[in-house]
């Protein structure tokens, strides 16, 4: 058995070499994560737009030859080249470019939404790994404690005050450990799954943890968090840029019902009049013009409005319903974080009492031989309390992390 745990803490000492810290695995999702790169290169591709949409319509160039001339007093047209702009009404292009650079701005919060996501779940996965790691070294402990008290026991037996059943029942606790560690290492297959997913690696890969942790320590108040939210959220923020986009894309529905206006101008190759001797025979035709596009129908400006309209509702409607998650969550927060300081102060005078009567029991053991059933009974029950208190521990960061996962 005493080989078994040594093999253990070698091995724990080799990966602690390797270790990762939670902000070292942020950083890995930050620069890996696919679906955060798409949205840098979606966000990249927004800044693109802005110059396009604040650039003139292409002009028109066109040229045009006569099958059937026709034969003014100068002579025959035989060529037309011609050229024209358009211009829409004034102000639309900039417009325009604001639109475009508020949409670029919008993917720069759900870019932050998308990282605050993954952390979060990071967060979740950490903690996971964090305390099947924990419970394998309360268990390891353990099994390294009944490797001595079989070895005790033993020696019981040879001078005569021990019971073979006790070596059966430390051999039995043995057994049962044993088994259980192999469940823990296994269950660490599915967080450290999904951490190697959330940074982009082989689900297989190891991950090795760095942190010790003890109770988390909440910095903000309740209010001083709410305030912090209202300047800080990347959803709200979102929210409040898709409102702006949309009263801009008010304005611009307005000036795109505004008439829009042409120039061109057309040159004509005019051929000389054969056996004619007129003033000017031949002299070719250069032409300006101008047209002005009238917006007369209204019905597809009118039900862009009502949508708009309607857009604002719907936005000051779903800012209103992440305010009052936002305040949901941070009262399950802080009771969860509450409740989790109450365990973990009862677990602590647990453990301390239970410490304390092991002494007693194994003291009244080495001295008599008697009593293995019961010591191995609140040897069980410092392993439960301790356990608790590390689901305490966890508990108290998960509320720390659901909080701390509103202010990235």
């Amino acid at each position: 058995m005493q080989k078994y745990i040594i093999s253990f803490l070698l091995l724990s000492m080799c990966l602690l070499l390797q270790a990762q810290s939670l902000a070292e695995l942020q950083q890995e999702v930050e620069q890996n994560n696919p679906s955060l790169l798409a949205l840098w290169q979606a966000y990249l591709a927004a800044q693109e737009r802005i110059p396009q949409v604040g650039q003139l319509p292409q002009p028109e160039l066109g040229v045009s030859a006569f099958a059937l001339p026709v034969e003014p007093r100068l002579g025959p047209q035989q060529l037309r080249i011609g050229a024209s702009q358009s211009f829409p009404w004034f102000g639309t292009l900039a417009q325009q470019k604001a639109v475009a650079a508020t949409q670029s701005q919008r993917l720069q919060a759900q870019i932050s939404i998308q990282r605050q996501e993954l952390y979060f779940q990071l967060d979740q996965a950490y903690l996971d790994l964090y305390q099947l790691e924990e419970e394998r070294r309360i268990k390891a402990q353990q099994l390294d404690l009944l490797a001595a008290r079989e070895q005790l026991a033993l020696a019981k037996i040879e001078g005569g005050k021990g019971s073979a059943a006790d070596v059966l029942r430390i051999q039995l606790r043995q057994e049962e450990l044993r088994q259980q560690l192999l469940i823990l290492e296994q269950s660490q297959a599915i967080p450290q799954a999904a951490i190697n997913q959330l940074r982009h690696k082989s689900a297989e890969q190891e991950v090795q943890l760095s942190d010790t942790l003890s109770f988390a320590i909440i910095p903000w108040t309740k209010d001083s968090l709410v305030q912090r939210l209202e300047r800080m959220h990347p959803r709200l923020r979102d929210h409040a840029l898709e409102q702006q986009m949309v009263l801009q894309q008010l304005q611009l529905n307005e000036m795109q019902n505004k008439p829009s206006f042409g120039v061109g101008v057309d040159y004509i190759a005019v051929a000389e009049r054969e056996l004619a001797t007129i003033s000017d025979n031949g002299r070719d035709i250069l032409q300006f013009r101008a047209s002005v596009k009238v917006p007369i129908y209204r019905k597809a400006y009118q039900a862009r409005k009502r949508e708009q309209e309607l857009q604002l509702q719907r936005i000051q409607q779903q800012t209103s319903a992440t305010q009052d998650q936002f305040a949901t969550i941070i009262e399950q927060a802080y009771t969860q974080y509450a409740t989790a300081r109450l365990e973990f102060d009862l677990y602590e005078r647990q453990i301390e009492l239970t410490q304390s009567l092991l002494s007693i029991l194994g003291s009244s053991y080495t001295a008599s031989g008697s009593g293995m059933d019961e010591l191995l009974a609140y040897e069980q029950s410092l392993i439960d309390y301790q356990q608790q208190q590390l689901s305490a521990i966890v508990k108290s960061h998960r509320a720390k992390q659901q909080l701390q996962s509103l202010l990235y």
